[in-house]
């Protein structure tokens, strides 16, 4: 497929950690119309396409069932169009509320750096001592070995030696990073291999990375080690080396046990090999295991939702589970099939709503910790550090192609090609590829998102830990949505959500960060 150089220089503007995607897309839209050549026009209505916009006059937007939206790594934005801030009033607040959910986490956004400040910054951040109490580290394994239908993540499929190779060139990355300030001063509280499917990689290389990441990094003594994966090739040699490398945490992308949905998805274990290999891990006693649910697949009834939600309390004895809600990515390969007609729609929103709440009380009757809103433990050793501790803003130093971090109040995007990725790390470089400054109050978002997402937010304190009124400026909003039975706010300062608003709490978040940005700028 030729690329002319102007569609060369417009792709330049994507995101570095998108391009893999975006490029599969454009040139999969070009083999479909026959066309040979990519242009900066073919491009634009690639995108037209995957957005779901009519490339005539008017550019109307189709109207899609379900939760769509597009897929934006930097912002998490699934409709950056829509700021959402009162409820519908009259229906039922659980499963109508909102039109739309607007986000897939809730954030302010920032601003990319000029190219030529990238490294720049990026060295000087990583020279200054992070105060921060709580830090992680996110390392990307980029491989699958398929890409399954409901997924936003897929970068590259797993060839013969991509194991040995990106092994290789992570290992090098981690060392060289290893002795900075910003590493070195402080301890590391979470480490999570995510992906991608981090257990696609060879055993020897899994335990080589682990190995490497407690001699060159200083993880706190209760450091919190994570290991992604998925039932599908995640042998006992992979299991074991794992243990023997450190890791003390698995979290396995089951999504749901019913065999035909995942057969559906493109997932390729049966329920009784998931079973299996959950009963192995368990049975190793070595660390915490956790899996992933979504509710709203396509073909997914209440009564499946509902025996994938028993079998993980009653049928194993897992530390804990992830409750996800079902996003379709525009451009995606659910999103395809199912405007293709060869995959049944996936559920409504309203019912999505309906499957969260039965999730929701089979959890509570079963009497499991809640960690999040959308996160049970079953155990004591269950902990979700990492994702708890990102949503409320912690550090974040980056590894891998495609990986994400955050410090020193930037956004950091690494390289998402791998030819580019190689390349900076066999010079010796970090392959950071964009940056993203963010607000100067990005601490307070965090900190409202943060406890937004665990159900209860003191605004009283809050507002006082940052001099800010935000009781009062955030009190048309409470009002209507105590009104529509999606919080309660009590004289206390606390402000509680609702069932109907634990659903709709993204949504939520993100209103009342845009809200906070408009009111600030009228009041200028």
């Amino acid at each position: 497929m030729q690329w002319t150089e102007e569609a060369e220089a417009y792709f330049e503007k994507v995101p570095p950690f998108v391009r893999p995607m975006a490029k599969k897309g454009v040139e999969t839209y070009a083999r479909m119309k026959g066309i040979g050549v990519i242009t900066p026009e073919l491009i634009r209505l690639a995108k037209e396409k995957r957005m779901g916009t009519k490339s005539k006059a008017g550019g109307e937007k189709k109207k899609k069932p379900g939760n769509w939206g597009d897929m934006n790594r930097s912002t998490s934005r699934l409709h950056p169009e829509i700021s959402t801030f009162f409820a519908k009033e009259g229906v039922d607040s659980l499963r109508y509320a909102f039109e739309k959910k607007t986000a897939v986490h809730a954030g302010a956004g920032g601003t990319y750096l000029e190219k030529d400040k990238v490294l720049e910054t990026w060295a000087k951040c990583m020279n200054k001592v992070d105060p921060s109490k709580r830090r992680t580290v996110y390392i990307h394994i980029p491989f699958c070995r398929n890409h399954c239908r409901f997924c936003g993540f897929y970068m590259y499929k797993l060839e013969e030696d991509s194991s040995r190779t990106y092994s290789h060139g992570l290992l090098h990355e981690i060392s060289m990073a290893s002795e900075m300030a910003a590493v070195q001063e402080g301890p590391i509280h979470a480490v999570y291999f995510g992906g991608g499917t981090p257990t696609d990689l060879e055993a020897g290389d899994l335990e080589r990375l682990l190995v490497c990441v407690r001699k060159h990094l200083p993880l706190a003594n209760d450091c919190e080690i994570t290991i992604e994966g998925r039932v599908d090739n995640f042998t006992e040699a992979k299991i074991d080396a794992c243990i023997r490398g450190g890791a003390n945490r698995f979290s396995l992308g089951v999504q749901t046990f019913d065999t035909k949905v995942r057969r559906l998805m493109g997932r390729r274990a049966n329920r009784e090999a998931i079973l299996e290999l959950l009963g192995k891990l368990c049975d190793r006693n070595q660390a915490s295991v956790i899996i992933d649910l979504i509710y709203g697949l396509p073909n997914q009834t209440m009564d499946i939702w509902q025996e994938d939600v028993r079998t993980f309390i009653e049928d194993t004895e897992l530390d804990g589970c992830d409750m996800y809600q079902l996003n379709i990515f525009n451009g995606g390969p659910l999103a395809n099939a199912i405007e293709e007609g060869t995959v049944p729609p996936a559920a409504q929103i309203s019912t999505q709503a309906e499957m969260f709440s039965v999730g929701r009380q089979m959890a509570q009757e079963a009497r499991l910790n809640r960690l999040s809103l959308c996160h049970w433990g079953r155990s004591s050793r269950e902990r979700n550090r990492y994702n708890s501790f990102t949503r409320f803003g912690a550090t974040c130093i980056p590894f891998g192609c495609g990986a994400g971090g955050r410090l020193h109040g930037h956004h950091f995007f690494q390289e998402g090609e791998l030819p580019d990725y190689f390349k900076r790390v066999e010079a010796g470089e970090k392959p950071i590829g964009t940056v993203m400054k963010l607000p100067e109050l990005t601490a307070f978002f965090s900190e409202l998102v943060g406890c937004m997402e665990e159900g209860t937010v003191n605004l009283r304190t809050l507002g006082r830990k940052f001099d800010l009124d935000i009781s009062e400026m955030f009190k048309p909003l409470l009002e209507q949505w105590e009104k529509t039975g999606l919080v309660i706010h009590h004289k206390n300062g606390w402000l509680e959500m609702t069932e109907a608003g634990e659903f709709w709490t993204v949504t939520m978040s993100q209103a009342l960060i845009d809200y906070f940005g408009l009111m600030t700028k009228k009041n200028k």
